[in-house]
């Protein structure tokens, strides 16, 4: 069987050739039926082996566990062994933040495609080369035991092709790709493992200034607090210091306080001209990242805002080894309040003992640092009100140089609100961007 390294030793441009026209102008078949169901096929010796070869003519995939009890998929096309040596492509997908408590799963993200529906990330891949990916081993701010599951996916794949009973033919080049939380864990990936991944792609990331990003989402808990009161419907909301089991049982899956929220942001827009609402975008930021036109996605954006605050708190002061915001010592000044005094004044203030411990950790194991071996493609919306537009321009800050460069391509989603907010053909030019800083590199 033809070592599944081979690709580090042909020609990078021939390469980049094949790649290119393999993923964009099809791979020799006129369409592929994504509806059909893989077959969930076990590589072990008690398969037939003329049997799985026929099997991978159809559809691969296998799910199984890594060391660390993190599920895993690998998932190939019908055509994946039809593909011409050097275009047989691997996307690794990290998915983004789930919340603490919540099953621990494969992801089964979707994106929009352009139609008025919606598309699995999982298809688009599988349109192109293979697919793997991981559940991670929890939930949460996962991030460290993430970077160990992405490696243990790494050299689990890398296994899987070597196996000398396997039919499938090895691949080419293999990408690392993940949204949000998991385009955090794409990029620290790659920063600490040079050379493990070909190139990657991290999309609407905390990657810029994750300490900022901290402050954000708490600044967004105190200040709501002070706008709608600590209590909504006898359900209190917590603080950066902690949140309480019932409350996040109160708001997980739509539960009576996100919907208690929900309501008391309608009816501050209907009985009172929304001011509240116009206060609390004013003084929390949150307010530059919304179309405050419409009414509906401005709750919405809240909510989306509001859910880590509440679901991700306990779990982030964790681990970290204590809460991370602190709006009082240096005095954080809110302004764009009817009554900036009186809010400053009053607004709850808070520094934990351990803050200047949890926020060493965040600065030791969260933060970039902008040491980038690796082709990398970023993608923001310019109005994500959940991780800011402004980690891509940090991050690029960090790399140095001038951009587009031979390692970083920054792409930014002009006049677009909402978090991870892309279409299937953008993230396919997000690939293509990729490609295209490989042949450069």
């Amino acid at each position: 069987m033809k070592n599944h390294y081979n690709f580090v030793q042909k020609p990078l441009s021939l390469l980049i050739g094949l790649l290119l026209s393999s993923i964009f102008f099809g791979c020799q078949q006129d369409s592929i039926d994504l509806a059909q169901d893989p077959i969930d096929l076990k590589v072990n010796s008690d398969i037939d082996i003329n049997a799985r070869k026929n099997n991978l003519e159809e559809a691969f995939s296998l799910q199984s566990t890594l060391d660390g009890g993190a599920t895993y998929e690998i998932a190939l096309p019908i055509f994946w062994n039809s593909i011409p040596d050097g275009q047989r492509v691997m996307f690794v997908y990290a998915h983004g933040y789930v919340d603490p408590g919540e099953p621990i799963e494969l992801p089964s993200d979707l994106i929009p495609d352009g139609l008025g529906g919606a598309v699995a990330i999982k298809d688009i891949i599988l349109e192109k080369g293979g697919y793997a990916s991981t559940s991670y081993r929890d939930n949460g701010l996962v991030v460290l035991d993430a970077i160990k599951d992405i490696k243990e996916l790494k050299m689990t794949i890398d296994e899987f092709f070597a196996d000398p009973e396997n039919p499938a033919l090895p691949y080419d080049a293999i990408f690392l790709v993940g949204p949000s939380e998991g385009g955090m864990i794409t990029v620290l990936t790659i920063e600490q493992n040079p050379g493990m991944f070909v190139g990657a792609i991290a999309t609407c990331c905390p990657i810029g200034d994750f300490y900022k990003q901290l402050q954000y989402y708490g600044d967004a808990h105190v200040l709501f607090k002070y706008f709608f009161g600590p209590s909504i419907k006898g359900i209190n909301l917590g603080s950066p210091k902690g949140v309480s089991k019932n409350t996040m049982k109160a708001w997980r899956n739509n539960g009576p306080l996100y919907l208690a929220i929900k309501q008391e942001l309608e009816d501050d827009y209907q009985y009172n001209g929304g001011n509240k609402i116009r206060q609390f975008l004013n003084t929390s930021g949150i307010g530059e990242h919304v179309d405050r036109s419409n009414h509906p996605a401005v709750i919405n954006a809240i909510l989306e805002v509001l859910r880590f605050p509440i679901m991700a708190t306990n779990d982030a002061i964790e681990r970290l080894g204590g809460s991370p915001f602190n709006n009082k010592i240096p005095k954080r000044i809110y302004e764009g309040s009817d009554n900036d005094r009186k809010l400053n004044l009053t607004v709850e203030r808070i520094k934990r003992s351990e803050w200047e411990a949890s926020a060493q950790n965040v600065a030791n194991f969260y933060e970039t640092s902008g040491n980038l071996l690796t082709p990398l493609v970023t993608m923001h919306t310019e109005f994500d009100h959940v991780s800011l537009f402004w980690h891509q321009t940090y991050y690029a800050a960090k790399v140095g140089g001038v951009w587009p460069s031979s390692l970083l391509y920054p792409i930014k989603i002009n006049q677009r609100y909402g978090h991870c907010n892309f279409t299937k053909d953008e993230l396919l030019g997000a690939i293509d961007a990729l490609l295209i800083l490989l042949q450069q590199s």
